[in-house]
């Protein structure tokens, strides 16, 4: 995986977030519970983006996000917790959906404890594909006519 964006709706606004980090996790959960460490069922998060302060500036009905600082090796397998971290703003907004599905994002404010919602940040994860993992042994054949 290498990039993360977010979808400006049109209730955004410029700014910076604090101490902004992504972490991702694979977790054999199906739901969500209030507990972070709960959630990660016994994976650990990674770090793949971290800024100090991250400004944003979204164009409302557009596409807009930041590359990864760490690859991150997606399994194809497990469910993937998305984790997006800040610690106050400067005004930066960005837009929510309410989910017909219940549960689907953990919120903390200001260090209190999690309360779960049944709205997300409309969000996408870019994958870079690779035709042969860089832990395969064999060979690889092909066939040309």
């Amino acid at each position: 995986m290498k990039k993360w964006e977010w979808y400006a709706s049109s209730d955004v606004t410029a700014g910076s977030f604090n101490n902004f980090k992504i972490k991702l996790c694979h977790t054999s959960r199906s739901t969500l519970t209030r507990e972070f460490a709960t959630n990660y069922g016994g994976n650990t998060p990674e770090l793949v983006y971290s800024k100090i302060s991250q400004n944003v500036s979204p164009v409302p009905y557009t596409w807009f996000g930041f590359a990864f600082g760490t690859p991150f090796e997606y399994n194809g397998k497990a469910n993937l917790i998305v984790e997006v971290d800040w610690n106050g703003d400067s005004g930066a907004k960005v837009g929510n959906y309410w989910s017909p599905g219940t549960g689907r994002c953990i919120v903390s404010l200001n260090g209190a404890g999690a309360n779960l919602f049944n709205y997300v940040h409309y969000m996408r994860i870019t994958l870079e594909p690779s035709a042969v993992g860089p832990t395969s042994v064999g060979r690889v054949k092909a066939l040309y006519r």
